[in-house]
């Protein structure tokens, strides 16, 4: 480990498409103040066309705008997508060609919510290895094609929306960069079909509609999301001689608004604030942390020192938490 890792450059795309609660109460046997009561959401964006890849691209080419960089820098890219382009090959190859990248590794990974997590890893340890200077971190989901829009699936397809982020992290820094400090991940297999989408896989042979749908046990999910965010950002802070009142800013996964109350009571953390993006774009799953990120340092309030904490939890289960530093 001989170079250190930064993020330099942040952004976010999502449809022009907006489906308010409104649009969708009736469909889904609910009212809108049920929705908005039960998760925090007012509306999500939907997709009407376009693919996966094609909304990570708008988010990359934004992101190196923001860096101040050319896409011919790049020489590792990340997708983290549930909803890639086709079954095979991965996403990342499409965004490749499309965002005119050299032709560099490209790699996908299927951490759902904790893709960010994941790949800032791993991006992290190439960028501090010297196996690359620049990676491009890339976070999409369209999700609304694959949700059950009926009463019985009301309460998990109320969630979700489309949208994509990308980060670039580099082993540059500039003015206005975060420094990425540390990332730790766990997961327990024990619970991998409480969250998540069965088909197709070779598991189940699909032979039943419903697999193709989302399905979640809400009370599983919600224990253990708010149980494991606060137990990895207390971990990840703990092995870097951190406290909780030295953060100031809290940056997760936005699953749901109620869960992110809890997580930010549990942490204790007195002086920091919590990024919510899900009331105008509901969970927008892998997407949802790169969107807060670039949602704050767009708001130019994050100064030099700020301690910014990024907890997530996904299907699987897993979960973990990040640490970055303010230059």
């Amino acid at each position: 480990m001989t170079q250190t890792a930064y993020i330099v450059g942040t952004a976010k795309a999502v449809p022009p498409n907006v489906v308010t609660n409104e649009d969708l109460a009736t469909r889904l046997g609910l009212s809108p103040a049920q929705i908005f009561k039960s998760s925090g959401i007012r509306s999500r964006h939907w997709a009407d066309e376009g693919t996966t890849s094609s909304l990570a691209v708008a988010a990359l080419r934004n992101a190196l705008a923001d860096a101040q960089t050319h896409v011919t820098n790049i020489d590792y890219l990340i997708c983290g997508t549930m909803t890639p382009d086709r079954f095979v090959p991965g996403t990342a190859s499409a965004i490749q060609k499309q965002a005119g990248l050299r032709e560099v590794p490209s790699l996908d990974i299927r951490a759902a919510c904790c893709n960010a997590l994941y790949a800032l890893q791993v991006a992290g340890a190439l960028v501090s290895s010297g196996i690359a200077n620049n990676v491009g971190i890339c976070l999409a989901e369209i999700q609304s094609r694959y949700l059950d829009i009926s009463p019985e699936a009301g309460q998990l397809s109320m969630l979700f929306g489309d949208g994509a982020s990308a980060i670039i992290v580099s082993s540059a820094p500039k003015q206005g960069a975060l420094e990425l400090v540390d990332v730790l991940l766990a997961t327990d297999g024990s619970y991998v079909d409480d969250l998540g989408v069965r088909s197709p896989g070779t598991e189940f042979r699909n032979e039943c509609r419903a697999d193709y749908f989302p399905r979640m046990n809400g009370q599983s999910v919600i224990l253990q999301a708010s149980r494991r965010m606060v137990a990895a950002s207390r971990a990840v802070l703990e092995r870097n001689q951190l406290k909780p009142d030295e953060v100031r800013w809290i940056v997760p996964h936005q699953a749901n608004a109620n869960l992110l109350a809890q997580v930010a009571r549990g942490l204790a953390a007195a002086n920091a604030e919590v990024v919510i993006v899900i009331e105008e774009l509901g969970n927008t799953s892998s997407a949802s942390m790169g969107i807060a990120l670039d949602t704050l340092r767009s708001s130019k309030r994050v100064e030099a020192g700020d301690i910014l904490l990024l907890p997530a939890f996904a299907a699987g289960f897993t979960w973990g938490a990040a640490i970055c530093r303010a230059r």
